[in-house]
């Protein structure tokens, strides 16, 4: 076993003893949100939107978290005021770009091209406060062939040597409010964290962490939303400017070059480019170089204080990366002393994780079982069950292709075996679930790694997870505007010496949890699920048809929670969905076609308010449902008009 295996064995061991007693009952761990929450925010105008129960001028006169600030102090804008930089010609630059780190430009590129600033630097002389355009006529005009080679992290290391480096003026801040937002689900969820990690601190203000690494374009753009939106809710915050360049800096101990590996990690995707992020958010630029500084002290004792510490939506892998190095093989195997900090105080119960999305799929990892709990990369569930995933590689190997939207974007299936963060062990999560259909996704990737249970939150929606109690029982509930899909596979009996396409599997057991329900996984492993008393039963009747959906897995859907909900209101025994008709702009799901079957049994329970509008409005809970995949035959292919 190495060194990783040695720490998930002993954070598993914590987990399973920390808390034994507590007199008045077990601390919140864990706040896994969906994504999608409906928040009030500036860049959605200055007078009141739908998520906002106020005005601007309102919020920044009466949230706690403005005080000071003017409203001329805010962004009305998803984006920040662009800036004109200037570059200059000079040996000093010259000099600095020769003294970028070598790791992040290839050795060969930069001699050439620091052969070519020389040349034209002595034919031309020094050149001032020039555009990037003029500079790079002169470049190209000289070597064209050597320019094309260079790739989007070596362009931005380039750039941020040749910059006149002059901060930005005072920077307008991107706003966010819990107290005025008008969306109810999105505020029970930020209170539930922010309580959380009051109850950590005696029930004083809590202080709160606020990690943005996965974000695009680059993570400084999402401080501002976050940090003011915990300052909000009530919470005192610390911004951690934790990325994947600031993590290679550290490892390398090269915090001095901070600004170049921040910009050539940023830069990996050649769609997202943003320069000079350190002269637009100076204040963040030298945030990160006082904490990578003295091997991260400062940064480690931050975070052997703070109560909670959440992770932003964006992607998962960059999350990854920001506490996680790969060793020599290029396995995510090398633990920072930063994650060591945070894996070792969860486990005491000492600190609360959250995080929505991206932020959501970072916590699982650890060991299940003496199993590395894998965290799940790109796929929609179509692609998934057709051919199943590859090990995850990185931010930099799942890039979507150019051009593409969130609704036609494709990233290939991909699975982290070793998990993320690993401070939730039991099982495999996903986000934005029941809206991306991303049942099929969930249940391969639970099956495939030989997980027990897998959890998929809805959007705008959270699933709190506690430390165990005192008999080593772990509870979960549920807040926010919809469910959470818990997947059980301990009596999954998927189909083997299958040819591609063709995956297959039945004896699922299902779970579909909303608030005021509950569950529990009790030191042995096993789940029960608590339906709230208060739905009434929605029973099966002997002579219902069964039901029928179409386009099962289209992404946007939500047509596989349309099923299942659909199933209960008929109290039909059985329902089948197929991926037949499919509208999805992201793959052909005709390769074969798939259907899922629901079938209700001896022990399923369906509890419900029905709704007057279609069946996804409907206040449905279940548990027990059978569920199979499996491809579509000639004998089921039906057609769901």
């Amino acid at each position: 076993m190495n060194h990783i295996f040695h720490f998930l064995v002993r954070c598993s061991l914590l987990c399973a003893t920390c808390f034994a007693a507590h007199a008045t009952g077990p601390n919140i761990s864990n706040v896994i949100i969906g994504g999608g929450e409906r928040r009030c925010s500036s860049f959605s105008g200055a007078q009141q939107s739908r998520d906002c129960s106020a005005d601007w001028a309102t919020i920044v006169r009466e949230d706690q978290a403005f005080q000071g600030m003017a409203l001329e102090d805010l962004v009305f804008s998803p984006d920040y005021e662009a800036h004109a930089f200037t570059y200059s010609l000079t040996d000093p630059h010259i000099l600095a770009f020769q003294a970028s780190p070598d790791r992040l430009f290839d050795a060969q590129r930069k001699r050439a091209l620091i052969a070519q600033l020389r040349t034209l630097l002595q034919s031309q002389g020094p050149q001032t406060a020039i555009t990037w355009g003029t500079l790079l006529e002169a470049l190209t005009r000289n070597n064209p062939t050597l320019l094309q080679s260079l790739t989007s992290p070596e362009w931005a290391v380039l750039r941020t040597a040749l910059v006149d480096a002059t901060p930005v003026a005072r920077r307008k801040i991107q706003g966010r409010s819990i107290r005025f937002s008008s969306n109810a689900a999105s505020v029970a969820i930020a209170q539930a964290f922010v309580d959380a990690a009051r109850r950590l601190n005696n029930g004083n203000t809590p202080l709160i962490a606020v990690v943005t690494a996965s974000a695009g374009p680059h993570p400084f753009v999402d401080h501002d939303i976050n940090v003011m939106g915990f300052k909000s809710a009530g919470a005192n915050v610390v911004y951690l400017p934790l990325e994947g360049g600031f993590r290679q800096a550290l490892d390398a101990q090269d915090c001095v070059h901070t600004p170049y590996y921040y910009a050539a990690y940023a830069n990996t995707n050649p769609e997202r480019l943003s320069y000079h992020s350190d002269l637009l958010f100076p204040d963040l630029a030298a945030l990160q170089q006082t904490l990578c500084a003295n091997d991260a002290r400062e940064l480690n004792a931050t975070l052997g204080r703070v109560h909670g510490i959440y992770f932003s939506g964006g992607n998962q892998a960059r999350h990854l990366e920001s506490l996680v190095s790969k060793d020599a093989q290029g396995i995510y195997s090398i633990i920072s002393p930063q994650l060591q900090i945070i894996a070792e105080r969860h486990a005491r119960g000492d600190l609360v994780v959250g995080g929505t999305s991206a932020g959501n799929h970072i916590q699982g990892g650890g060991l299940w079982k003496g199993k590395p709990v894998p965290m799940l990369g790109g796929g929609d569930s179509y692609p998934v069950l057709q051919q199943g995933f590859k090990t995850g590689q990185g931010p930099i190997a799942e890039l979507p292709e150019l051009g593409t939207s969130e609704d036609t974007m494709v990233y290939a299936p991909s699975l982290y075996p070793r998990g993320g963060l690993g401070v939730f062990r039991f099982g495999v999560l996903d986000s934005h679930f029941s809206r991306r259909a991303r049942e099929g996704r969930l249940i391969r990737a639970t099956v495939d790694s030989a997980m027990d249970y897998g959890f998929g939150v809805d959007e705008n929606t959270a699933l709190l997870v506690t430390q165990p109690d005192a008999q080593g029982t772990t509870h979960f509930s549920v807040v926010g505007a919809a469910g959470v899909f818990i997947a059980d596979t301990r009596k999954a009996q998927p189909a083997s010496n299958l040819p591609p396409g063709a995956w297959r599997v039945r004896g699922i057991r299902a779970h579909y949890l909303q608030p005021k329900d509950t569950a529990t996984i009790d030191r042995h492993g096993d789940l029960q699920v608590t339906l709230w008393s208060g739905r009434p039963v929605l029973p099966a009747m002997t002579q219902a048809p069964a039901v029928a959906q179409d386009r099962l897995l289209d992404y946007g859907g939500a047509n596989f929670l349309r099923l299942s909900k659909a199933m209960a209101l008929a109290g039909a025994t059985s329902a089948q969905g197929t991926t037949q008709n499919s509208q999805d702009k992201r793959s052909v799901q005709n390769k074969p076609g798939y259907r899922a079957d629901l079938a209700r049994s001896a022990h399923t329970i369906f509890r419900g308010n029905p709704s007057a509008g279609d069946a996804l409005a409907s206040d449905i809970s279940y548990t027990q449902l059978e569920v199979s995949l499996e491809p579509l035959t000639p004998a089921t292919h039906h057609d769901h008009r």
